[in-house]
């Protein structure tokens, strides 16, 4: 009888649920286990479609080809803290003969203002590998998008697992972190085990976003962030960048000098509440292929 798909039985004619409960149990729990990556599937898919929208904005028609040839972005899957997420983007082009990249865009899908920073390379740059730490505010894309000095459009993108980055509370010290503000230092960082390394600038900035509030006082603080650095060796540019409060708090810039560059090394740092800050370097600091155990220059 039809019934007997559904119901056993009792030799007293109370009917009970049979092997089709079993069944409906592992689909219950199917449907469990599978809804976050359902969820997760469905938010990619509008990320992909706000990206169209962000494209179109700052791109134009201008064709974009895989850029896994050409530059790669590294960066955390699941980020620890969502206010300081760390990410490097590497140029795969350097020393080589193909046209070197002169132009990264840093583009976070989800984040406020997606398109988060902008770095142009002068001929004082060894390449275009940058490294910064970033605010994420939800899950979303990250996009590095490198132009070549032949015009052309190279894109890469990973999946960012973080959220609440832009709102995280300011530090409880507010006051000291202004009066300090606008200090830098510069050091040199190893990239690995290897002797290489980077030139590393740090820049003390409380970087508001307009998002969070005090700890103390319970009030939004308005925005105030670093939004423009650029970095000379001597007379020659090394990067110019623009940037939203999508960089984390103490905005640091890690990028590579070209060895034979001469002359001092500068940095000219300007905020949205149009503060300037300017500082140099002698020739040796940042540049050489000798570190400290710290990474500090010696």
């Amino acid at each position: 009888m039809a019934m007997n798909a559904w119901y056993c039985f009792r030799a007293n004619g109370q009917r009970v649920l049979g092997w089709k409960r079993d069944a409906l149990v592992a689909m219950l729990a199917l449907i469990v286990f599978m809804s976050p990556a359902i969820a997760d599937v469905q938010r990619r898919d509008q990320d992909e479609a706000a990206w169209k929208s962000l494209r179109a904005q700052h791109f134009g028609d201008r064709a974009i080809a895989d850029g896994e040839p050409v530059v790669t972005l590294d960066a955390p899957y699941r980020a620890e803290d969502p206010a300081v997420v760390p990410i490097t983007i590497t140029d795969l082009r350097a020393g080589s003969d193909a046209p070197p990249i002169r132009k990264i865009w840093l583009v976070i899908d989800n984040n406020p203002v997606p398109m988060s920073a902008e770095f142009e390379f002068g001929p004082a740059a060894r390449s275009a590998t940058i490294a910064m730490r970033v605010r994420v505010n939800s899950y979303t894309y990250m996009r590095a998008l490198a132009e070549t000095d032949d015009g052309r459009l190279y894109m890469v993108k990973r999946y960012v697992k973080a959220s609440g980055g832009c709102s995280a509370p300011i530090g409880r010290d507010l006051d000291a972190a202004r009066e300090n503000m606008g200090q830098m230092r510069l050091r040199r960082v190893r990239v690995d085990d290897t002797d290489t390394t980077r030139t590393q600038l740090m820049i003390r900035h409380p970087n508001i976003t307009g998002l969070q509030m005090d700890q103390l006082t319970r009030l939004v603080e308005p925005a105030h962030f670093v939004d423009a650095i650029t970095i000379r060796k001597g007379d020659a540019l090394v990067l110019d960048s623009t940037m939203t409060f999508s960089l984390s708090a103490n905005p640091s810039l890690q990028f590579n000098v070209a060895e034979d560059a001469p002359g001092d090394l500068s940095a000219h740092v300007h905020d949205n509440k149009d503060n300037e800050f300017e500082q140099t370097w002698p020739a040796a600091t940042g540049t050489g292929d000798k570190t400290t155990d710290d990474g500090t220059t010696s």
